[in-house]
């Protein structure tokens, strides 16, 4: 079977997640006309993504990584089913939870496990493509979600989603490759005490991996940074939106991803064709396009102006792809033993970066207003992002120099 398959499969199963998200909030907000309520929903997937991201790299390490990714592909399509049985707050509020925390497990197996699938050379190329299909199923499943639910329902767009996971699972089960075995990555220990003690060394062998790799450091530090002012955005765009015209606030909200989208497709073409992104210039490029990004974030989202907002929409997704790719470029170049638990502390800290920014958020905007509280969590990413690229900058020139010396 083609092994690019699975990207599209996987493109699509995002499509559902992104179709979801929709309907899960409808199905909320018509069932208790609360925003807290709907509030919970967010804070409980992010709680579930922060509790499993302390695992899921261990287990992505001693397990076989394919076959965590078919169970959780079968276990969200059960959840997301209940729903339509039991359309109630509190269960609603639990499938949330469940599905921050088995989506964790699957992105975590699924990142790690792409090197063995497509080769280290095809890392960039192949996170290129993954983000390009990841920006269109946002952009289609927005939209697609809005439709299905206004005039279908949210039980069919529910459908619709478990379907997607479905079908994952079995392409998962059909393809076939070289994979890490699970004797090679560790010793099967027995009992439960052991198996305990074994976890928390392979955290702390991870941990102590990343400080002993200070650029691997700095990257994951700009990543929780990013996180944490990603949630200004994401919170920001729809109020932007009504600002715009409070009566066309859903459209504009859609043309604003929907332009987003478009810029961080872009992105994704152009990416593997940059021959230079390669050893030291990776790390560059990377904390270039987060400072772009955030440049994009702060100018399009203190405007009213479509003729400013949506350009810088554009401007803005470009370089968001941008150091997505780049990212996961950087922690796939780690060794296969320890990459899954990479990609775990990689998911906490996006996990608590958005969970703290969504206690930060509302309050800064409380107190001041849309444009102050994105200035402040996007100024405050460039500035440390500044100073990061600034020692990247001297760590490097001071190697080469240490090179030539020799």
């Amino acid at each position: 079977m083609n092994r690019k398959i699975f990207l599209y499969v996987k493109a699509f199963s995002d499509l559902g997640t992104f179709m979801d998200l929709i309907a899960i909030n409808v199905l909320m907000y018509v069932a208790t006309q609360s925003p807290a309520w709907l509030a919970g929903t967010m804070a409980f997937r992010t709680l579930g993504g922060v509790i499993s991201s302390l695992f899921s790299g261990v287990l992505a390490d001693r397990f076989d990584r394919r076959k965590i990714m078919i169970v959780t592909d079968i276990f969200r399509a059960v959840i997301i089913l209940s729903l339509i049985p039991f359309p109630n707050p509190i269960m609603i509020v639990i499938v949330c939870f469940l599905i921050g925390l088995t989506s964790s497990f699957f992105a975590v197996s699924y990142s790690a496990e792409i090197p063995q699938i497509f080769g280290q050379d095809k890392v960039l190329e192949t996170n290129a493509l993954i983000s390009r299909l990841t920006s269109i199923s946002l952009v289609i499943g927005f939209i697609g979600a809005g439709v299905i639910t206004d005039f279908l329902g949210y039980q069919v767009t529910l459908i619709i989603d478990a379907a997607t996971y479905i079908i994952s699972a079995v392409v998962l089960i059909k393809m076939k490759w070289n994979a890490t075995s699970v004797s090679a990555r560790t010793t099967v220990t027995s009992g439960i005490k052991e198996k305990f003690i074994a976890i928390g060394n392979d955290l702390k062998e991870v941990y102590q991996f990343i400080l002993l790799a200070p650029m691997l450091l700095s990257v994951n530090i700009v990543f929780l940074v990013g996180a944490f002012a990603g949630a200004s955005h994401n919170l920001g765009i729809p109020l932007l939106a009504e600002s715009i015209n409070a009566s066309k606030q859903s459209l504009y909200y859609g043309l604003i991803w929907g332009v987003w989208g478009v810029g961080s497709v872009l992105a994704t073409v152009l990416l593997p064709r940059l021959t230079f992104l390669k050893g030291n210039h990776l790390y560059v490029a990377c904390f270039v396009t987060a400072i772009l990004m955030s440049t994009g974030f702060i100018t399009f989202l203190s405007n009213l102006s479509l003729s400013v907002v949506l350009p810088f929409a554009f401007f803005t997704g470009v370089f968001d792809a941008g150091f997505t790719t780049l990212h996961a470029t950087i922690l796939q170049k780690t060794d296969n033993h320890i990459r899954g638990r990479i990609f775990g502390v990689g998911m906490l800290l996006k996990s608590l970066g958005f969970a703290l920014g969504f206690v930060v958020a509302p309050i800064l905007l409380e107190a001041s207003s849309l444009k102050m509280m994105v200035s402040f969590f996007h100024g405050s990413f460039i500035a440390i992002t500044l100073v990061i690229l600034v020692y990247t900058h001297i760590k490097f020139v001071k190697h080469q120099n240490l090179e030539q010396s020799v």
